[in-house]
C-alpha cells in the first residue's frame, strides 16, 4: 500500500498543524514495520531535508518525496495539488488540514483539527478588505464542505470536534474518529534567545531577572481574535491594578498583523509598560522549554480550541495551568487546571489571583498536571490513526 502525505504544513513554524503533521510522519515511520510505502508532498527542498532528517532510516527505502511548492488555501493549491497526487499514484491520501482540493475525489482521510471559522467569520481575523473576505469566507466553507463529505474517514483531535462536526454537517457519526494529539518532549538545549531583542542564550534568563520580568505568566500560541488576548490584557490590568499584583506577561506568538494589533489594543487602553508585558516572537522547541520552566503560570484564555497543546506542554514542565472553560479544553485538561470564564475579565483575574497566591493549590494542580499530560502521545496517535489509511470507504447518506 502507497500512503500519501500532504506535507506542506510541516515543522513547527506552522503552529499547531505543523507539529501534528510533523509528529504524525515521525512516529508512522517509526512504527511501520510493514511494507507500506510513502510519499510526502513537500513546499520546498529545505522542507525536504528537515523531514529526511527527522524520519527513521529503516523507512527511508519506502518513502518518496515530490516537491508541491503551492501554497495552502490559493488557486494555486486547487489546480495543480491533484494532478500531482495522481502522478505519485497513491493508494489513499491523508491531508492533515481541511484544505483537500475540489476537484480531488481519490481515497483519503482527512484531519479537521477545528471550526473556527464557522463559529468566528470574525473580519477582525484578516488582513484583507471586506469584500475579498467574504469571498474567502465562501471558498473555505466550499472547501471544508468537500473535505468533510467526500473523506473516506475524518480524524477529530476531540469528542467536542466529532459533535461540532455533526452539529455542521449530515454526516454518518462513524465516519468520525476521535484520535487525541501528543505532548512533545521539549528540551532546552544552547540556542540564541530573541528575548528582548537579547542574541546570548547564557544572559536570556538573567535578562528576564534584571528587566524585573520574574515572575511572568505565560501564553503561547497565536494572535487571532478567538485566543481572547485582548481579554488577558483585561485581565492583567485587574491583577495589577484592583490586587496590587507584582507580577508580568510574556506573550509568546508569531510577529504578526495580529500581534501589532494587541500591542495597540495594549498602548491605546492601558498604561502598562514596555516591562510589564513581553512580545517574544516566533520561538523554537528549545526556547519555548525555557520559556515554560521559568513561568509562573500558563494562561489559557481562548474561546475555542479543537484540542489545546501548549497547556498540556507547559503541564509538562510543572507549570500550574490556569484555563478557559470553553469548547474541548476541559476534556483535555481534566481536573488539572482552575479554569475560568473566558468571557469576564474579572473572572479571568481571580483566578489567576487565587492560584498564583495558593501554594498549595498550585502543588496539587502540579502534581494532576503530570498525570493527565500523561494521557497524550504522539506514538499512540499514530497507532490510531495509519489503520484508519486502509479502512474501505463509508457511504455519505443523501443530502437532507
Amino acid at each position: 500500500m502507497k500512503i500519501g502525505i500532504d506535507a506542506r504544513l510541516y515543522g513547527t513554524a506552522h503552529g499547531g498543524i505543523g507539529r501534528y503533521t510533523q509528529e504524525l510522519i515521525r512516529n508512522f515511520t517509526t512504527i511501520d514495520s510493514a511494507t507500506r510505502g510513502y510519499v510526502f508532498f513537500v513546499y520546498s527542498k529545505d522542507d525536504e531535508q528537515q523531514l529526511r532528517a527527522d524520519i527513521s532510516a529503516h523507512i527511508e527505502s519506502r518513502v518518496r518525496f515530490v516537491l508541491a511548492p503551492y501554497r495552502c488555501y490559493t488557486i494555486a493549491e486547487q489546480i495543480f495539488m491533484p494532478a500531482l497526487i495522481a502522478r505519485a499514484k497513491v493508494d489513499v491520501m491523508h491531508f492533515p488540514h481541511f484544505n483537500v482540493p475540489l476537484v480531488y475525489n481519490k481515497p483519503y482521510v482527512v484531519t479537521i483539527h477545528d471550526l473556527i471559522i464557522h463559529h468566528f467569520p470574525d473580519e477582525r481575523a484578516t488582513t484583507l478588505p471586506k469584500w475579498l473576505y467574504k469571498i474567502k469566507l465562501w471558498g473555505y466553507k466550499k472547501v471544508m464542505r468537500h473535505a468533510v463529505e467526500k473523506a473516506r474517514a475524518i480524524i477529530a483531535p476531540s469528542e467536542f470536534g466529532k459533535q461540532d462536526l455533526l452539529r455542521f454537517y449530515n454526516i454518518p457519526e462513524d465516519k468520525i474518529y476521535v484520535i487525541y494529539e501528543g505532548v512533545s518532549e521539549l528540551q532546552i538545549t544552547n540556542h540564541k534567545s530573541q528575548i528582548n531583542g537579547n542574541t546570548d542564550h547564557q544572559k536570556s534568563k538573567i535578562q528576564l531577572k534584571t528587566k524585573n520580568l520574574l515572575p511572568y505568566l505565560l501564553y503561547v500560541g497565536s494572535f487571532y481574535p478567538h485566543k481572547n488576548i485582548e481579554r488577558l490584557i483585561d485581565a492583567f490590568d485587574i491583577l495589577r491594578a484592583k490586587y496590587n499584583l507584582d507580577i508580568n506577561l510574556a506573550l509568546v506568538g508569531k510577529k504578526d498583523y495580529f500581534q501589532q494589533q494587541i500591542k495597540k489594543y495594549i498602548t491605546t487602553n492601558y498604561k502598562l509598560q514596555t516591562t510589564n508585558c513581553i512580545f517574544y516572537d516566533y520561538a523554537s522547541d528549545d526556547e519555548l522549554a525555557e520559556l515554560y520552566q521559568n513561568s509562573a503560570l500558563y494562561i489559557f484564555p481562548s474561546l475555542y480550541e479543537g484540542f489545546g497543546l501548549p497547556p498540556l506542554e507547559a503541564m509538562s514542565f510543572g507549570v500550574p495551568v490556569v484555563a478557559s472553560n470553553a469548547s474541548c479544553i476541559p476534556e483535555i485538561l481534566g481536573d488539572a487546571a482552575l479554569y475560568f470564564n473566558p468571557e469576564n475579565a474579572e473572572d479571568i483575574a481571580t483566578k489567576i489571583h487565587m492560584l498564583y497566591t495558593n501554594i498549595t493549590l498550585q502543588n496539587q494542580l502540579r502534581e494532576k498536571g503530570f498525570a493527565q499530560m500523561k494521557k497524550y502521545s504522539w506514538d499512540k496517535m499514530a497507532q490510531e490513526t495509519l489503520p484508519i489509511l486502509e479502512l474501505p470507504p463509508v457511504q455519505t447518506p443523501a443530502p437532507r
